[in-house]
This record gives structure tokens, C-alpha cells and sequence, in this order.
């Protein structure tokens, strides 16, 4: 085993990273499990040093990838693996900029199942590490992941806090070279997230929050770049429940059939999932033409082949 072999997986998993970004966990995932069981033998290959430490570094961040399109599928038993076996890896490494990364995943999970404190816990193992590394991107990432959570369960001061802190590690970390399990939080993606907040506060707060998510999502959507599907469906859904919420149903079905259409070639159970909140606030609307219409193609599309489009 020599640097060629470690080049090789730290290439391929780029570029299987970036089909899961475009395309879903489905696009990638099988790849992947194909790559570590061609790698992961390479660890007992005899080598030591500076290219057995890249290799540990290689191969807990595939396994992070691995975990991440796992969960994007539905497979959480998966995943927990998969973030288990790249945990223990990057601890061996001594990469804590990674460790951080994999507890931000891990809380990205218990985040989308509808279990906040224990994405909030996730969040905050990371931190420490993140600040360890030196890396104020991660601490961003943590900070603004703490105030989604947050968010969801109605603790307004304490998610706007947290992403003011976000903003605010954003902004130092704008010559950070990035490491590339963290390069994909860039602008759109911070404000992304902010949209999220103000989405989440508009339901468990209070409704002028959705006057602020607006522009956040509206920007975040104009300022992605065109290989970023799956996270702009999830966008696009996000802004048509904040027009269900300020009771503007027909602006909300244009922009949830965006959300569908965009949605439909990605391999990936998450985008069904985060329609749910859609489809809520459609039925709340229940008796207008528009928001039924909505909901109908939202009922279509929910019940379709799960993940294997």
C-alpha cells in the first residue's frame, strides 16, 4: 500500500460525494460499500507513518459518506454503522476536525426524525472538537445545526442566538481551506439554514417568523449552484410551507410543484420525508383549491417508489 492507493480513495470518494449531493444516497451508496471493502483491508497492509495516518483519515471520511446516503435512503442501522466504524477511525487519526463532522451527521439524523435534544446533544459533542481543529467552518456548521434544533423545539432566543454565533464563525472562516466533508456549507447553505429556523420558529413560535424565512430561503435558492438538487427541494418545500403559514396557497402550490418536479430524479428518502411538513399545512388549509391541488401531487409523490427513482 503506498500514497497512489490513498490518492485513489480520497478521489473516488469526491466524487461519489458529490453524486450524493446532486443526486441522493441511492446514487452512490452501493459504490461506496464497494470502495471500503477494496480499502479498508489496505489498513493492515503494513504501512505506518504519514500514509497510514492519510489512510485512516481516507477511509473514516468514506465511512462518513457511506453513513450519510445510508441515512438519505432510510437506512438508519446502516448508518449508525457506518458513522460507528468512521468515528472509531478518525479518533485513531487523531482528526478532530472529522470527529466534529461525523457528530454533526449523527445529529443531522436525530434532527430529521423529530428528536431535537438528541441532535442538540450530537451538536454539542462536536463543538469542542471542532474548536479543537482550529477549523471556525465546523464550528459554524455546529452552531448552526444547535439553532435548527433549537428551533424545533420553540426556543426561539436560544436558536437565534445560535445562528447569530453561526454567522459570526462563518465570517472568519472565509479563507479557511476546508477540508472536504465540510466544503459543502458554503453561503447558500448558512442561509439555508437560516431559512430553516425562521421556517421551524413560524411553526412552533409564531407566525411573522415565516415573513423573515422567506427572503432567506428565496436566497438560498437563487444563489445555489446547479448541482446542489436535493438541498434545493428541501428548500423549495421549506418556502411553500411558509407561504401555507401566512395563508398565500397559491403562491405555496407553484413553488411545492417546483419542489416535487426538482425532487423526483433523486435518489433519496429525505426529500419524500421533508414534504411532510407540506402536506400538514396543506390539509390545514383543507377546502381551497389551491392548497388541495397541492396536496394531492404531494400525496402522488410521497406514496411513489421511495428512493428508487
Amino acid at each position: 500500500m503506498d500514497k497512489t492507493d490513498v490518492r485513489h480513495v480520497e478521489t473516488l470518494t469526491g466524487a461519489l460525494r458529490a453524486l450524493d449531493y446532486e443526486y441522493g444516497g441511492g446514487a452512490c451508496r452501493d459504490a461506496c460499500v464497494a470502495l471500503l471493502n477494496w480499502a479498508t483491508p489496505l489498513l493492515d497492509a503494513g504501512s505506518s507513518g504519514r500514509v497510514l495516518h492519510r489512510l485512516q483519515v481516507a477511509i473514516a471520511d468514506l465511512h462518513n459518506l457511506a453513513g450519510w446516503a445510508s441515512f438519505d435512503m432510510g437506512l438508519l442501522q446502516s448508518a449508525h454503522l457506518h458513522f460507528g466504524r468512521a468515528m472509531a477511525l478518525a479518533r485513531e487519526s487523531g482528526n478532530s476536525a472529522l470527529e466534529a463532522n461525523i457528530h454533526y451527521r449523527m445529529g443531522r439524523v436525530h434532527l430529521h426524525y423529530e428528536l431535537p435534544e438528541d441532535a442538540l446533544s450530537c451538536f454539542r459533542h462536536g463543538l469542542p472538537l471542532a474548536q479543537s481543529s482550529g477549523s471556525t467552518l465546523a464550528v459554524s456548521i455546529l452552531h448552526a445545526n444547535e439553532a435548527w434544533a433549537f428551533a424545533k423545539m420553540g426556543a426561539e432566543k436560544q436558536a437565534l442566538r445560535q445562528f447569530a454565533r453561526a454567522q459570526e464563525e462563518f465570517d472568519r472562516a472565509e479563507t479557511e481551506d476546508a477540508p472536504p466533508w465540510a466544503r459543502f456549507f458554503d453561503l447558500a447553505d448558512l442561509i439555508s439554514i437560516g431559512g430553516m429556523v425562521h421556517t421551524e420558529l413560524a411553526r412552533t413560535c409564531d407566525v411573522k417568523y415565516a415573513r423573515t424565512a422567506i427572503p432567506l430561503l428565496t436566497r438560498a435558492i437563487s444563489s445555489a449552484g446547479g448541482d446542489a438538487s436535493r438541498s434545493q427541494s428541501f428548500r423549495l418545500a421549506a418556502l411553500a410551507v411558509n407561504y401555507l403559514v401566512q395563508n398565500e396557497p397559491e403562491q405555496a402550490r407553484e413553488i411545492g410543484e417546483q419542489a416535487i418536479e426538482v425532487s423526483g430524479p433523486i435518489r433519496s428518502i429525505r426529500t419524500r420525508d421533508r414534504m411532510r411538513p407540506l402536506k400538514q399545512e396543506t390539509d390545514r388549509l383543507r377546502g381551497n383549491e389551491a392548497a388541495d391541488e397541492l396536496s394531492a401531487s404531494l400525496r402522488t409523490f410521497m406514496s411513489a417508489s421511495r428512493g428508487a427513482a
